[in-house]
């Protein structure tokens, strides 16, 4: 090749480089800046409010039994018992606007109560084995349900059997009983938001004010197992029988949070938007205590009606279950 080609082809290929270098610049606008940032911001919010669940959903799948320490004899009787019931449990969740971040306004994107109510309707049926033993079967059930007006969906099953046997009994003496159970629940929950946040954002040290607007839709399913030990006491003072226990639940399974949503930004009178679609896995806690009192009120076979109430430390719960004995 001729040495003036050569020439040549140097002065193009410099010339070339030179504008890559020194070209037109790929720098993000702020308020792409602001979309970024507000994408990191919903996965932190998602984190957050599953890890609020986590304390709860294995607590949760163990409501629904009548723990009256009184064990069914298959020979002497009560022989059967079948009960339905209901209650509910105040999840306990942590306030969002605590929840600093640099671009959302987490109470402003996910809306949930201090202390959310979730029912437990419950089904039972137990039946004496022998002299001190017996073993009970649980079942929870909610169908799906549509609140379009608030936006809220919810549905899940639920599944246990325990095994109780009478350490101590007498007519002086307390009734003492150790119980062990095995529980199982599935379920989702979902919840709609309407945004409409007025904020300012800072970006490189500039302070710009910053508006998101749109809906975010929030969804938990959780599947969770639970075996538990409780040692409860009571006293059967004939038309009424108080007791109270404490035992302890080893949990496994997950709990699994998304937030979707499609929302409008506008920094600095610049308009962009961010796709959400965000999700977080967890466990429920895998030891946790659990604490109980109850009034069972009948006498002998025939309708009992039974109040109780029950705790992790954190939820409360409470429940009143109708039941016959036979």
């Amino acid at each position: 090749m001729p040495l003036k080609t050569l020439k040549r082809a140097f002065l193009v290929l410099c010339f070339s480089l030179g504008f890559a270098v020194n070209g037109p610049s790929l720098a993000t606008t702020v308020v792409q800046d602001f979309d970024t940032q507000g994408l990191t911001d919903m996965q932190s919010i998602s984190d957050f409010v599953n890890g609020e669940f986590t304390k709860s959903m294995g607590f949760y799948s163990t409501l629904g039994w009548n723990d009256n320490p009184s064990v069914f004899d298959f020979m002497a009787g009560p022989h059967f018992e079948i009960g339905v019931g209901g209650g509910v449990d105040l999840i306990k969740v942590n306030s969002l606007g605590g929840l600093t971040l640099p671009a959302l306004q987490a109470s402003s994107n996910v809306s949930l109560p201090a202390d959310l109510p979730a029912p437990f309707p419950a089904a039972t049926l137990r039946v004496g084995l022998f002299n001190g033993l017996d073993v009970g079967i649980k079942l929870l059930y909610l169908p799906e349900i549509n609140l379009s007006s608030i936006g809220f969906t919810g549905n899940y099953t639920g599944v246990g059997i325990d095994f109780r046997y009478k350490i101590l009994d007498g007519i002086k003496l307390p009734t003492l009983t150790v119980e062990v159970n095995w529980d199982e629940m599935q379920g989702s929950l979902g919840l709609g938001t309407g945004v409409n946040q007025s904020s300012q954002y800072t970006d490189a040290g500039t302070t710009y004010n910053a508006s998101v607007s749109g809906t975010t839709n929030y969804a938990l399913n959780w599947n969770v197992r639970s075996f538990g030990a409780k040692l409860i006491v009571g006293k059967d003072l004939l038309v009424a029988f108080p007791y109270a226990g404490i035992g302890f639940q080893r949990n496994s399974g997950t709990v699994v949070s998304t937030i979707t949503g499609q929302l409008k930004t506008n920094v600095n009178s610049e308009p962009g938007g961010i796709n959400a679609n965000v999700v977080s896995n967890g466990i429920p806690v895998v030891f946790e205590p659990k604490y109980l009192a109850g009034l069972d009120f009948g006498s002998g076979e025939g309708i009992h009606c039974n109040l109780e109430g029950s705790s992790n430390g954190s939820d409360l719960a409470a429940s009143i279950g109708f039941k016959v004995m036979f």
